[in-house]
């Protein structure tokens, strides 16, 4: 269990997350694991991160179920789904840092290209859809950046931020489960990690709730940038860490 020291720690960055969890529908791992790595081991993390995300994430996309656009769901879901398992073997066939620095370099360069848009990108085909959702869930299990396809895709085809927090929320709220079996199938989620959850739940919520509230009054322009740049972070993290560790082997 953890030390108190590493429990206010972890408790003020699940609070944080959750704060960014409830404004926008995403972030939760990526606001609260570079944390969290300080005061807990990295498959506890993951472990725990998916965890709580999930439960935000589902009582994201319950609150604010009128707005979750279903028909769009349903067409990521499959190829979610299906990526999800894939990427657990794509590590086996590729170098992961070389598969994490590519991803993220798209991620920058979508993330740039949709904050220039001046128009709604508009709502994709099924193909398309299904293809945004195999590379978020081969992405979630390879490399840990499950959410930028399927956050750029959202923000261009539902420019209204309460459709698309509670269709992003409702994605993560589905697809958490899948790649948190994966991890128990592969003895990849401690015990520990589980009891963790349970304390840092509550904190998490509280942080949702404020950040649910704060979604309510803040204007549209305002998410849209708070979005695109939580994404553009993630991204412009995943190739520092990649080139990081580059240059650490060279």
């Amino acid at each position: 269990m953890l030390s108190l020291s590493a429990l206010a720690v972890a408790s003020v960055a699940v609070a944080g997350a959750g704060v960014v969890t409830g404004l926008t529908g995403f972030g939760f791992a990526l606001a609260s694991v570079p944390v969290l790595l300080l005061v807990m081991d990295p498959a506890s993390v993951v472990t725990a991160t998916l965890v709580i995300g999930q439960i935000t994430s589902s009582v994201n996309a319950w609150t604010a179920r009128s707005h979750v656009q279903g028909t769009l769901l349903r067409a990521l879901l499959p190829g979610a789904t299906v990526g999800i398992v894939l990427g657990s073997f794509v590590l086996r066939f590729v170098n992961p840092v070389a598969l994490k620095l590519g991803a993220a370099v798209l991620v920058v360069l979508f993330t740039l290209l949709l904050a220039t848009r001046r128009r709604p990108a508009g709502k994709p085909g099924a193909t398309g859809a299904a293809l945004v959702g195999g590379a978020s869930g081969v992405l979630a299990t390879s490399v840990g950046l499950s959410g930028p396809p399927v956050v750029l895709l959202l923000h261009g085809a539902l420019p209204d931020k309460d459709h698309s927090r509670a269709t992003l929320a409702a994605y993560f709220a589905l697809t958490s489960p899948l790649g948190l079996a994966t991890l128990m199938v592969q003895g990849s989620a401690p015990w520990h990690a589980w009891q963790a959850a349970a304390v840092l739940a509550p904190i998490a919520l509280i942080g949702r709730a404020v950040g649910s509230r704060l979604h309510r009054s803040t204007p549209q322009r305002v998410f849209r940038v708070v979005s695109l740049g939580i994404t553009l972070a993630a991204g412009l993290g995943g190739v520092a860490a990649a080139v990081a560790t580059l240059l650490g082997h060279g």
